[in-house]
């Protein structure tokens, strides 16, 4: 119940925090707003005191095949689940995971013919750690968050702080879009901030955070200035047996506007790759 007037129900939902994605699907739905019981439109007007009553339906549910995958479970309630991801584990099904994934085995746990999975921020599958599910629309287009990565990249990195400022762009072969990404002045804007825990021979520890969250970011960036992640067979040497990063740390504003601090356990493959070596 709207507390002024409004001379579109756009702004009264922009006020409300609505997302443009969140937005843009009402749209398409011609029942999915009423005002004092009629059906609105994002044109419609909207007087102090109006009932209005929005409608979020999933149209198509995922069609995923359901697995076995165990899950580690660091948070859930009505509109998300927040889970620890193993590295190994695609989030989503492909043709040479079709039959084990992360989408999978959550609908698998959650058991409705009709969810949609929406992981808000996908990891690749040697990345381990948090990924946050919304389990409705609603919570989809509302919840907010930011995510702190566990990094071991190559060699010794002397500055303390540092943050990289370059756009990425993704490389096209026959209009098709290709796995790697590379810096272009032509690419969407990317800022990683870097920050050094530990130093060792061969290698830093790195606790790292992204203001965009772009493909690749963290891997393509730490490349560009030499240091590509350790495992990383893509935009380094390799080196270990899978990419050494882990999405660690999260903290979430619900739709609700509470505030979570979400922390996934390190596992043990990356504290003992990182113990290998002596200190610098």
């Amino acid at each position: 119940m709207p507390k002024k007037d409004y001379t579109k129900l756009y702004f009264l939902l922009k006020d409300e925090g609505f997302s443009e994605s969140l937005i843009s699907s009402l749209r398409k739905d011609k029942d999915a707003m009423k005002i004092n019981g009629a059906p609105a439109n994002m044109r419609s007007l909207v007087k102090n005191n109006d009932i209005v009553e929005i409608f979020f339906r999933d149209q198509v549910a995922t069609k995923v095949e359901p697995c076995d995958t165990p899950l580690e479970i660091l948070f859930e309630n009505e509109d998300i689940l927040v889970v620890n991801k193993p590295s190994g584990l695609a989030t989503i099904p492909s043709r040479s995971h079709f039959s084990e994934n992360l989408a999978g085995a959550i609908v698998k746990y959650v058991k409705n013919e009709n969810f949609v999975f929406r992981a808000l921020g996908r990891l690749d599958k040697e990345t381990s750690g948090i990924v946050i599910i919304a389990k409705n629309q609603y919570a989809a287009g509302m919840t907010t968050f930011k995510k702190t990565y566990l990094a071991i990249c190559e060699d010794t990195i002397e500055k303390n702080e540092f943050c990289i400022d370059a756009s990425i762009s993704t490389d096209q072969k026959d209009g098709i879009n290709e796995r790697k990404r590379t810096l272009s002045e032509n690419g969407k804007s990317a800022k990683t901030f870097v920050k050094v825990l530990e130093r060792k021979e061969d290698k830093s520890l790195l606790e790292i955070s992204l203001e965009q969250g772009r493909t690749h970011q963290i891997r393509v960036h730490l490349a560009s200035i030499g240091h590509p992640l350790v495992g990383d067979s893509v935009y380094g040497s390799g080196g270990a047996p899978r990419t050494m990063l882990h999405a660690w740390k999260a903290d979430i504003v619900l739709a609700n506007k509470e505030k979570l601090a979400i922390t996934a356990p390190i596992p043990a493959d990356f504290l003992e790759f990182f113990s290998q070596t002596n200190c610098h």
